[in-house]
């Protein structure tokens, strides 16, 4: 009898394992939209600034925090991208801290010509995959290199460390 317990609870047991490992992986999107969902749930800690208004100009935003001796943080995105609302979500429930002090951040729309062209003019992105995020100083030299795609709010942080730290673009391309 203990022979046909273990027996149908082996079974039992391998039935469910093989159940288990059928079950499709969630989608990218699927993914994205759960970690929006956690994300969101989290507290409001930051207030994020408006994308650039088209009738601002990039260059004066750039100079105002090259006065204040501030990097500026670039963001290229859009509402409709979920990687892009992430890394927002990083930022607004302070995930990903961007120091007011030390940081100018600055939004823009892709869909929008002439900010996606202030981008390009200083970054070259690896991929299509968006949002893109660099930093750069006012006088819109790149000091880190363009992020895209989804990343982790650490990785966006070290990215800000590093060009803090002084290991600006220029430092890793010569392989300092």
């Amino acid at each position: 009898m203990k022979r046909i317990v273990s027996g149908i609870t082996f079974a039992a047991t391998l039935a469910l394992a093989c159940v288990a490992a059928d079950a499709p992986a969630p989608s990218p999107h699927e993914k994205i939209r759960r970690q929006l969902e956690t994300l969101q749930a989290k507290p409001v800690k930051a207030e994020l600034p408006p994308y650039l208004a088209p009738e601002d100009d990039f260059e004066n935003a750039c100079q105002r925090a090259a006065q204040g001796d501030k990097r500026v943080v670039v963001s290229i995105g859009r509402e409709a991208c979920g990687r892009c609302q992430v890394f927002y979500e990083y930022v607004k429930r302070g995930e990903l801290k961007i120091d007011k002090e030390k940081f100018a951040f600055i939004r823009l729309d892709i869909d929008d010509a002439s900010q996606r062209s202030y981008f390009l003019s200083t970054f070259t992105p690896a991929d299509n995959n968006l949002p893109f995020v660099g930093v750069m100083n006012g006088e819109r030299d790149a000091l880190s290199p363009c992020m895209t795609g989804g990343h982790t709010a650490a990785e966006y942080a070290k990215m800000l460390n590093d060009v803090l730290k002084g290991k600006d673009k220029a430092k890793d391309s010569a392989g300092k």
